[in-house]
């Protein structure tokens, strides 16, 4: 190689740096007050992207960054082995220390104001015994969140779990009463033109949800979060500071706020939220789909009357022995590999609208092009059913709107100031007796809300749980006075259905034995128990009416045995799952 090879080469190089100038120029041309900028520039100003757009530009941000001449992962990651290792060995004024300068480094990187927020409202909270310490730290927690809200200006995530915490970590923790009482006197946190009556950690923690929620419909994301746990922070946040305020023994508040919690939920029901596979439900629209797919289902029927019942038989008779013995036998007596046969015989005879369609057009060609297309629209408000009754029990839909209704009857209402006078009149005046009384009529008004309102026998609601603990309670105040519950005790279905940890097993067997010679009480049989359909006669058996000597089920006078204990409930989502986050919201709220 040459001396002339070289210089022609170095020339070459030259010029394609020179020629790269042009589009590096028309790319990363930073924007001036004359110009826009090159592209990508542009398109940082129209997603606001900057860090202007984000949120506020802290110099002292920008030098820190600058100062690691490129190595800002390397010293984040440092930091934060240093504040692992300073909350391990409880040197908290380190470890603020430390969060500082993380935050620093990563203003923009949300999961670090998410996740070190909540170790200080969580954890570190949690490590003192003075509860002043502990709302101390607590505070930290949601400065921790309000600073990361400067950086990143109206980020859905940030705000919604300033709602959580300011909701859930004051107004759930055991100090709960003293947190409340330090939060309202907190002048530092409360703007001052907020009211005295709005400073109440629920009230708050409601409006942080309405701001996620606007900046969410403003075309900010919200991460990974289930759409329903996101969107429904408000009616739960209002439902909590209601119960609150009754608990504090303000019913007339908590009336007006139960009638905002109602508001709220039709609201929910009524908003738009998108599935994951990107279809637009309505939670409130889960009746009008359930008779649309009926009334398509026997319009498309209707057209062939009696072809799908031969399609299921036709289908019937290709199943193996084994499958139509299982599918025949009562699920009661059914094996573990009979409930495996039935399931897959069960999917085996299933008629889809298509395939029952297709069925009328090779039947009927001039009906082809209307079966087809009824049972396309069978199969979209399938779907939409589908996925609508999945996301509301996703989110407990249909019971948090008949709570929000049903507190505002006059029953709750009494119910819940006897239960409260009840409450002051063992503490203050430690007349048990009296106190016992004020339970009993409460919990008589108890029973004629949830006769009123059937679905709240439901396992799967938190009522129940809410009655048992009153349960426990009144019967803390009868063992004070060596009595038990009476055989007359209108919520023994309660006690039967809710006492998880089996506090009262002993009496409810008791109770079952004394009363096992003659028919159940009328009190004792629930709205829900009333409601159950008769079961079916299986197929080739037959229907027969009991005759007047034969025993039947109300007159059995065999007795019945305690039930086993039952599994204790999970508690729900914290911020940041998304299951729900989930969410699981769906639950720990009340």
């Amino acid at each position: 190689m040459n001396e002339r090879t070289t210089l022609y080469r170095k020339l070459a190089y030259v010029g394609i740096i020179l020629a790269l100038l042009f589009p590096l120029n028309w790319l990363a041309a930073p924007q001036t007050r004359d110009s826009p900028g090159g592209k990508l520039a542009q398109i940082r100003e129209q997603e606001d992207l900057g860090q202007g757009d984000l949120g506020e530009i802290d110099p002292a941000s920008e030098a820190a960054k600058l100062a690691t001449f490129g190595l800002r992962g390397v010293a984040a990651q440092f930091l934060w082995n240093q504040a692992i290792e300073y909350k391990r060995t409880e040197n908290w004024t380190a470890l603020t220390a430390t969060l500082e300068q993380l935050a620093k480094l990563q203003p923009n990187f949300l999961s670090f104001w998410e996740f070190q927020s909540w170790n200080l409202a969580y954890n570190v909270s949690t490590e003192f015994d003075d509860y002043h310490d502990r709302y101390y730290y607590v505070r930290r927690g949601i400065q921790f969140l309000e600073q990361g809200l400067r950086y990143n200006r109206a980020n859905p995530k940030l705000l919604w779990d300033m709602g959580w915490t300011v909701g859930h970590k004051i107004g759930r923790a055991d100090e709960k009463e003293q947190y409340r009482r330090l939060f309202k006197a907190d002048d530092q946190f409360h703007p001052e033109d907020r009211p005295p009556a709005q400073r109440d950690n629920w009230l708050v923690s409601r409006d942080y949800y309405e701001q996620a929620i606007e900046a969410a419909d403003s075309g900010k994301g919200y991460g990974k979060k289930s759409p329903v746990l996101f969107y429904d922070g408000p009616g739960k946040s209002q439902m909590n500071y209601a119960e609150a305020v009754e608990d504090e023994g303000r019913f007339e508040t908590g009336l007006a706020a139960w009638r905002v919690a109602e508001d709220d939920w039709r609201t929910f029901g009524q908003r738009p939220v998108e599935h994951s596979t990107g279809v637009i439900l309505h939670l409130a629209d889960e009746p009008y789909l359930t008779d649309r797919v009926a009334q398509l289902t026997k319009e498309l029927e209707g057209m062939a009357p009696g072809l799908r019942e031969e399609l299921v038989e036709q289908r019937r008779q290709k199943l193996t022995e084994a499958e139509r013995v299982a599918i025949d036998t009562p699920e009661a007596a059914r094996t573990t590999e009979q409930f495996d046969l039935a399931y897959q015989a069960q999917s085996a005879i299933k008629v889809s609208g298509k395939d029952l369609a297709e069925a009328i057009a090779k039947k009927t060609p001039s009906e082809r092009r209307k079966a087809l297309a009824l049972a396309d629209e069978l199969a979209r408000a399938e779907i939409q059913l589908r996925y609508t009754d999945s996301y509301k029990d996703t989110s407990n839909y249909d019971y948090w709107m008949t709570r929000a209704m049903f507190e505002q009857t006059p029953e709750a209402v009494e119910a819940r100031k006897l239960i409260f006078q009840g409450r002051k009149t063992a503490k203050e005046e430690f007349d048990v007796i009296a106190a016992a009384d004020y339970y009993r009529r409460g919990l008589e008004k108890w029973r004629v809300v949830l006769d009123a309102f059937p679905e709240l026998w439901d396992p799967d609601g938190t009522t129940g749980d809410d009655v048992m603990q009153l349960i426990l309670e009144y019967n803390k105040l009868l063992e004070s006075n060596d009595q038990t519950l009476p055989d007359d005790f209108p919520l023994w279905q309660i006690v039967e259905d809710f006492d998880a940890e089996q506090d009262l097993a002993q009496q409810l067997a008791e109770h079952k034995q004394r009363t096992a010679g003659g028919a159940k009480p009328a009190e004792e049989k629930t709205p829900a128990d009333e409601a159950k359909p008769e079961p079916k006669p299986e197929p080739n058996q037959v229907d027969e009416q009991p005759s007047e000597e034969q025993p039947t089920e109300e007159n059995k006078a065999e007795p019945k045995q305690p039930e086993e204990s039952q599994a204790d409930a999970s508690p729900e989502d914290a911020p940041g799952a998304d299951t729900s986050e989930a969410d699981q919201e769906s639950s720990d709220d009340k």
